[in-house]
């Protein structure tokens, strides 16, 4: 082993020992319980993508980290990095989205946006967009925004920038520019015409304005979408397709998913 002047090895200099630490801002989507005191966090990331760090002692009355760690609490965070899993050392709230706690609908809506997040983010893959999406969501939640609404625009977001968008102006069959009419709706790529999606088994009928409701959240028109009176039949129609195109790209239908609908009903 080489040695600096000092006699030295460089893995035990003090410029080598700061960088075993390092810093993000990370949305806490879930945690569980680690022995008597401690915590596993799952947190997306701005800097570093999904990732999994322990807590030590935050589940302690005493605790100085547990109240920056809280389920969709925004926080800065520094980590140090271990043979195993990572440490949290230090953390502060950047946005604990109070508001958004109050209504049980809010609540639900936050669980599942964090839910289809980890189900979609492969861990230690930078995803910045996917992180400022979350963000994003929350806030408008937590400003009393319509939650259903803000899901869809969401869900769409975070299959864009993902990867995993559908695609909604030609069909993805015959490449045919797709008409204002009653249209099909393949779990498998997206829109389908009229003539293909009577050959496409899993096709389902998509309306000519639930289409558009999916275009216009596509195109990236949030404020737009925020403030239209959506019927409530155009509304299950959205929700179908989005539940069932998710369920085919992460592989299982979301539990979470199936708690907010029966809300929804109630």
């Amino acid at each position: 082993m080489s040695t600096d002047a000092t006699g030295r090895a460089p893995d035990s200099t003090p410029e080598r020992h700061r960088q075993r630490l390092y810093g993000v801002r990370g949305i806490i989507l879930r945690r569980r319980d680690l022995g008597e005191a401690d915590r596993i966090v799952t947190i997306l990331t701005a800097e570093l993508g999904k990732l999994r760090v322990v807590a030590k002692g935050s589940r302690r009355t005493s605790s100085k980290l547990a109240g920056h760690l809280e389920p969709f609490c925004a926080s800065r965070l520094l980590i140090a990095r271990t043979r195993g899993l990572d440490i949290i050392s230090q953390a502060e709230s950047i946005e604990t989205f109070q508001s958004l706690r109050l209504k049980e609908s809010s609540i639900a809506t936050a669980g599942y946006l964090a839910e289809l997040v980890d189900a979609l983010v492969p861990e230690d893959e930078r995803h910045e967009e996917a992180y400022e999406l979350l963000f994003a969501a929350f806030r408008l939640i937590d400003e009393g925004q319509d939650p259903q609404l803000v899901s869809y625009i969401a869900e769409v977001g975070f299959l864009r920038v993902l990867g995993y968008r559908p695609e909604l102006e030609r069909c993805i069959e015959c490449e045919r520019v797709i008409e204002p009419e009653p249209n099909g709706f393949s779990v498998e790529g997206g829109i389908l015409c009229p003539g293909c999606a009577r050959v496409r088994p899993e096709a389902q009928p998509i309306s000519v304005n639930a289409l558009k409701v999916l275009r216009m959240i596509d195109r990236g028109d949030v404020q737009r979408v925020l403030t239209l009176n959506i019927p409530a039949g155009v509304r299950r129609e959205v929700d179908d397709h989005l539940a069932r195109y998710i369920a085919r790209r992460v592989g299982r239908e979301s539990a979470a998913r199936r708690v907010l609908s029966e809300l929804r009903l109630e």
